[in-house]
C-alpha cells in the first residue's frame, strides 16, 4: 500500500468485525460496511477510505483537519 502524503493511518484492527455470508465475509467497523473477502480469493477488497497493509486494517483520514490549540478562547486562567 502506497502512504498517501496527506492522509492519516488510524490502526483499526482490533476493531474490526467479519460477518459471515454465502459467498464472503463482510468487514464492518462500528456496524458500517469497510470492505469484503471473498471465500474464492485469497485477497482482501476494502471500501474507499480503508485499506490494508502488512494484516492490519487502516481508516484513512485526511490530514487538513485542524485542531483547536484549546477548547475555550481568550482564557487567561492558564488551565483551558
Amino acid at each position: 500500500m502506497s502512504q498517501l502524503p496527506d492522509v492519516n493511518r488510524i490502526d483499526v484492527t482490533n476493531k474490526v468485525r467479519g460477518e459471515m455470508t454465502e459467498d464472503c465475509i463482510v468487514l464492518t467497523l462500528n456496524g458500517q460496511e469497510i470492505g469484503h473477502i471473498p471465500f474464492d480469493m485469497a485477497s482482501c477488497t476494502m471500501n474507499a477510505g480503508y485499506a490494508v497493509d502488512q494484516q492490519r486494517i487502516f481508516r484513512l483520514d485526511s490530514t487538513d483537519t485542524t485542531h483547536p490549540s484549546s477548547y475555550v478562547e481568550d482564557c487567561g486562567w492558564g488551565w483551558c
